[in-house]
């Protein structure tokens, strides 16, 4: 994938990450369980072009309020087992609304071909991986229901569970973000950047426990 595109992708989910940090005690619920209303048929038609769904691992799909769709997954490839991280980017939104004379209406450009880029990662930090955003997903910051989103949707999934709403900005789900956007990185390394990302995901991942375990103790 070219330089400017990743880089586009890496923004999509790294967006907003930068504002001020709050304690996950002071994070209301944004995102809850399924598609927020009048949203599934979109975000089923992007997950499916974007490389489908983990049934047993995790995905981040980002539906922008402009711009294009992204999705990272990681899953088992279904022929030898190995955990695979697929990072894919459409090639135009496929969201697309169009005006005429009487009406508008919205139809979804599915006749495209994404870019994607994959990379493997290894079984005890993908499992370490879904171990946690299981855990993070089934918090107090997810409610029982994905709320009524205006703009931009987020949609995190785990062992085939989904979970959507508006962007995290505080507390274990803006941590899913960080580590997402890490697996995208990973995804478009040259082989011997791996050992490097690996790294960078266990850090983010002891630097997650240390502050939310530690702070639940």
């Amino acid at each position: 994938m070219p330089v400017a595109s990743r880089r586009t992708l890496l923004a999509l989910v790294l967006a907003a990450l930068t504002g001020p940090a709050l304690a996950a005690s002071q994070c209301l619920p944004v995102v809850g369980e399924g598609w927020p209303p009048a949203v599934g048929n979109y975000g089923q038609a992007a997950t499916s072009l974007l490389g489908g769904q983990a049934e047993d691992g995790l995905s981040l799909l980002v539906l922008p309020a402009r711009g294009v769709e992204s999705q990272v997954v990681l899953r088992r490839d279904g022929g030898n087992g190995q955990w695979m991280v697929l990072a894919g980017l459409a090639d135009k939104r496929i969201y697309n609304w169009s005006s005429g004379a009487s009406r508008g209406g919205v139809s979804l450009l599915l006749d495209q071909e994404p870019e994607f880029a994959q990379a493997p990662l290894p079984d005890a930090l993908a499992q370490r991986l879904v171990e946690v955003w299981g855990k993070a997903l089934a918090s107090s910051e997810v409610a029982a229901r994905a709320p009524v989103t205006d703009g931009e949707v987020l949609s995190f999934t785990v062992n085939g569970e989904r979970y959507s709403g508006q962007r995290p900005a505080c507390g274990q789900l803006e941590a899913l973000q960080e580590q997402a956007a890490l697996l995208i990185e990973l995804a478009h390394s040259k082989d011997k950047k791996y050992e490097k990302r690996y790294a960078n995901i266990e850090r983010a991942l002891d630097k997650m426990h240390d502050r939310f375990v530690g702070d639940a103790g």
